[in-house]
């Protein structure tokens, strides 16, 4: 007879299979059976986080920088809805996950067992995918579609429900599979027709322009991007996902367009007579709520259902990013654009450097330290190659100013938002890249949230540079409300200044206070 195993090392067995090196989470009593046999594989290991949202934003982090699934777990109930937050960041973000949560037995299901909730209707509208396993014969196949779901198209997290009489008491054969066999991702090329009509709206064009999102990093499209750029003299406009998806010393590199971008990008998308949109959802992050008004998009996107989802557009072309490029590229080749649009919007864009720097934001002498002054003093500091993970809020929105060196990788929790993004997934990029540098920028309020996430990176002794903007409050939000409500009206949104360093340095960290940029 074949050997037995059990529901939980199962779980782990197909982890193995898929390449799964961290397990990111919060132990239960659910979880055991799925914690314990990680211990014997080698190469494996069970990193325990303060909170199941780290677990979640370290899963995030380590999807987004390696492009296969990171991996976190939650017990039932409370355990699983701490990671709720974390996972919504994922889905919006494209960053594939698989977490694992667990249930209490099949009999009492219903009954108002401790911990008890409905994982299904609390992950349903927050996942890709959410499978239950309510026997052994089906786990084998829940863990490779979580893989395969999470990987393929537009990545995502999925999540797993594992009742604990599948885990603790069913048992079954291991039977190996190659995930070549169940996670296949072919080219999704573009149809010659569709080129085609991408292509005449492109060759009839005067001012055309690169939009471009993230779906460029995740097919790795650069190289066909700025050829096409090139070709066109097109200049390049990106949303906040896609930060470093080409070289930002690109000659053509306008910069970041969202609400905190700059007026000059817009300009270059409502003034441009073709707007060539790579990889790009067009959230309302995007696109001021979509009040921005593009002409003559030429849409290409891996997902059929998001060609003229928001805006109408002149070609739709579906298929992988980087495929379809290369296919767009042999189209028009002969056809060459010609420079005075790209000329004037960069042209405009050095004179409104200019004003910038010019003001108190850009002084690196002043103190309390200005946004502009702090990115022009950072600019100088990052290497190449670094991990950069961005929290929510204020200290975020003013990096669409800094050129980021070659080989960055830039984060943020874009189009969900979450607050405390930024130490989790500092967390899971190092676990996943010990060698690159990782920085974490992030503000108080964020920092308040996560703060035991601290002693898990020290604890794993991990070097991370942690960047804390501390203006004691929720500042983002203050703003609005002196905006919205007048000088004194502020509610909710202050606290002392606390010593975060003397925390810091209690968890382990070393650390300074900063007065200046310079």
């Amino acid at each position: 007879m074949s050997e037995q195993f059990t529901g939980g090392q199962l779980v782990v067995k197909v982890m193995e299979e898929f390449g799964a090196k961290v397990v990111f989470g919060v132990p239960g009593g659910q979880t055991l059976y799925v914690t314990d046999p990680i211990q014997d594989v080698p190469g494996m290991r069970f990193v325990h986080t303060r909170h199941e949202n780290g677990a979640a934003t370290a899963a995030d982090g380590w999807g987004r920088l390696t492009g296969e699934p990171g991996i976190c777990l939650a017990t039932t109930g409370p355990g699983a809805t701490n990671l709720i937050t974390g996972l919504g960041g994922a889905l919006r973000d494209s960053s594939p996950v698989i977490a694992l949560v667990f249930q209490n037995r099949l009999a009492d299901a219903g009954r108002g067992d401790a911990q008890e909730s409905d994982h299904e209707l609390l992950f349903g509208s927050i996942c890709k995918k959410y499978i239950p396993v309510r026997d052994i014969s089906v786990l084998p196949w829940a863990m490779r579609e979580a893989y395969r779901t999470a990987k393929t198209g537009r990545p995502g997290p999925v999540v797993v429900d594992l009742y604990r009489d599948v885990i603790e008491n069913q048992k079954a054969p291991y039977v190996p599979a190659d995930p070549a066999g169940y996670c296949v991702r072919p080219d999704s090329v573009a149809s010659d027709e569709a080129i085609e009509a991408a292509a005449r709206v492109i060759r009839a064009s005067k001012k055309p322009m690169l939009w471009i999102g993230n779906g460029v990093k995740l097919s790795h499209a650069a190289d066909e991007v700025t050829r096409l750029s090139k070709q066109l003299c097109a200049p390049i406009v990106c949303t906040y996902n896609a930060m470093c998806a080409v070289d930002e010393s690109f000659e053509n590199f306008l910069g970041a367009r969202s609400r905190h971008g700059t007026q000059v990008t817009q300009a270059c998308i409502e003034e441009a007579d073709c707007v060539i949109l790579v990889g790009s959802s067009l959230t309302a992050i995007s696109t001021n709520r979509w009040s921005i008004a593009p002409k003559n998009v030429v849409q290409f996107d891996i997902l059929p259902e998001q060609i003229g989802r928001q805006y109408p557009v002149a070609a739709g072309v579906v298929g992988d990013a980087k495929a379809s490029l290369q296919k767009l590229l042999a189209a028009l080749e002969g056809f060459a654009g010609t420079p005075e649009f790209r000329d004037e919007m960069f042209s405009r864009k050095a004179a409104w450097k200019e004003a910038l720097l010019s003001g108190p934001i850009a002084d690196t002498e002043r103190t309390p330290v200005p946004p502009i002054a702090l990115q022009r003093e950072l600019e100088k500091s990052l290497r190449e190659n670094t991990v950069f993970c961005v929290d929510a809020g204020n200290p975020g929105a003013w990096t669409h100013y800094t050129t980021f060196p070659k080989g960055t990788a830039y984060m943020k929790p874009v189009n969900y938002g979450n607050m405390g993004f930024a130490l989790g997934a500092a967390l899971g990029c190092k676990e996943a890249s010990p060698d690159r540098e990782v920085v974490a920028l992030i503000g108080d309020g964020s920092l308040g949230m996560t703060l035991g996430e601290l002693e898990s990176i020290a604890r794993e002794k991990l070097a991370v540079t942690v960047l804390l903007v501390n203006d004691s409050a929720f500042g983002n939000i203050k703003q609005e409300e002196l905006f919205k409500m007048g000088e004194g009206r502020y509610i909710g949104v202050e606290f002392p200044d606390y010593d975060y360093l003397s925390v810091a340095k209690a968890f382990g960290f070393d650390g300074c206070i900063v007065t200046k940029a310079s």
